[in-house]
């Protein structure tokens, strides 16, 4: 018997023959997000500007005070956790002062927080609808802004984020130790910032949905279990921190975020709520996200979506009842807004795709007109988001730089003489490379509204420290500032925004 003849020709094998994957084909999708952000960094001025984020001067000032010496919370009033405060001093101590340090560290944050946001939506919805998540969330009001403003809320934001990461990577591996170190990662973005506890319900509620289906007595021995390993890791490293780095902060914290009172003069937490206008801001991608959802709801995807549903209803109900709000918590609705937003405009940018394909496309068909009116819609939503994108950037490309301040001239001028500054914007004494009392590093209007701190407290510290140099926001009002100022000090520059006085006894050396 003859053997039957091999039919395939060398050519058709060598054709289907599978090509071996590169070793970064499955990152492509990250590796061009980072590239983009890594690219887009490197065009903004972050060792010139003056001032990014309005919180900048207090994280810069405690990093400075801290690298010389000042322990936190002890001398260095503080209401947060301690982590971020230690890396900038250590970058301080290793590389020095200059802002370029701290502001490569928040870029450097910003890289994580939007790979780890890419690598979230690639796992769930694919690698057209990350990118397209990714450009949402960058696009959102004062992301740009925030990822590379010297500010705890992107950090931490960011380490939960890459918590997240690793919890998908449990319910993909199934391994203790994935759910373990998501839960130590989650332990240090909180003594980042307490404010990355937003996304815990998201991560319990994807917890429980990786057990096996049923309700029964295994399935919540199973959640029990999970549960228990993760929050074992986070609180083994929360707890850690705290001993080591933070025992006496716990008391200022609590006082700061719990405590309230009215203070003559200020304005009060309830003046600072959430309002409508801050969607309307941003009402593009809001409204491509409530598509998203109603798309998650048809289909009953809640499996797939639970993580940016959870978060966003958690963030909802938080700012919705807490008081103060500030403009950066938007980040906290921003991330689960962009994850559906990003799957609705790339599901509809697929069906646009198949209803003008060769084989449906028909002048004047219904089908035809409905591709135009997504076609028309999609594009004003990617739209409007590129131009906030454009405004932000050319925004953040122009920010008045440090070398063409003249109160920070005038205040080096005097510098070999200073030893203290007295600021009301600490940001200022940073860049001049000069002190404040620690005690005043961190004057906010929670440490007001807790009743830790008044004027005359703040005046009795420069009382005691006799800075050579203080700067206010305008001509003092109370009297317990003009009769500081009146006979020891003149002024010496002033312009729209601040006033500078200097001590007579070095102004006239």
């Amino acid at each position: 018997m003859t053997k039957r003849a091999n039919t395939k020709s060398p050519g058709r094998e060598r054709h289907t023959q599978t090509q071996p994957a590169s070793l970064f084909t499955p990152f492509r999708g990250l590796l061009v997000v980072l590239g983009a952000l890594i690219v887009l960094y490197a065009c903004l001025p972050l060792g010139t500007a003056l001032q990014f984020g309005g919180d900048e001067g207090y994280e810069l000032m405690k990093g400075y005070l801290h690298s010389k010496g000042y322990p936190l919370y002890t001398q260095i009033w503080d209401d947060q956790p301690p982590v971020f405060t230690l890396i900038l001093s250590q970058a301080f101590r290793w590389f020095g002062s200059a802002v370029l340090v701290p502001r490569l560290i928040a870029a450097g944050f910003g890289l994580i927080q939007f790979g780890a946001f890419y690598w979230l939506v690639e796992r769930r919805s694919g690698r057209f609808a990350a990118l397209l998540a990714v450009f949402f969330l960058l696009s959102s009001p004062n992301i740009a802004l925030l990822s590379v403003s010297v500010m705890q809320e992107t950090p931490a934001i960011g380490t939960a984020l890459l918590s997240a990461c690793l919890m998908f990577l449990w319910r993909k591996h199934r391994h203790w130790g994935w759910l373990l170190a998501s839960g130590a990662i989650m332990g240090v973005a909180l003594q980042i910032k307490y404010t990355a506890a937003l996304m815990i319900p998201a991560i319990f509620v994807e917890i429980a949905l990786a057990q096996p289906a049923g309700r029964g007595a295994l399935w919540q021995r199973g959640v029990s279990r999970d549960l228990f390993q993760w929050i074992l890791g986070a609180s083994v490293l929360f707890v850690a921190i705290a001993l080591v780095w933070a025992r006496e902060s716990f008391h200022t914290a609590f006082r700061a975020h719990l405590a309230a009172q009215a203070v003559p003069g200020m304005q009060r937490p309830e003046d600072f709520r959430l309002q409508a206008g801050v969607f309307w801001d941003h009402i593009e991608c809001v409204a491509a996200a409530l598509v998203g959802f109603i798309l998650v709801a048809h289909r009953k995807r809640w499996g797939e979506f639970a993580f940016p549903t959870v978060l966003l209803a958690t963030a909802l109900a938080i700012h919705s009842i807490h008081r103060p709000w500030w403009d950066y918590y938007y980040l906290h609705l921003a991330v689960p807004l962009a994850w559906l937003a990003g799957f609705a405009v790339a599901e509809a940018i697929l069906t646009v795709s198949g209803l003008f394909s060769a084989s449906h496309f028909r002048a004047g068909s219904r089908a035809t007109w409905k591709g135009f009116a997504l076609c028309a819609v999609t594009a004003l939503v990617l739209l409007g988001s590129e131009r906030r994108l454009e405004a932000g950037i050319i925004y953040l490309r122009r920010r008045p730089t440090v070398d063409s301040d003249p109160i920070i001239a005038k205040m080096r001028e005097y510098a070999g003489r200073t030893h203290w500054v007295c600021s009301q914007s600490v940001i200022y004494p940073f860049h001049a490379q000069l002190k404040v009392p620690p005690e005043l590093a961190v004057v906010t209007l929670k440490r007001f509204w807790s009743g830790q701190i008044t004027t005359k407290d703040i005046v009795d510290i420069c009382r005691r420290d006799q800075p050579e140099q203080v700067v206010l926001y305008a001509e003092p009002t109370e009297d317990e500032w003009r009769h500081f100022l009146e006979h020891d000090y003149t002024l010496k520059y002033q312009d729209k925004d601040l006033i500078l006085y200097v001590a007579n006894r070095i102004k006239e050396k």
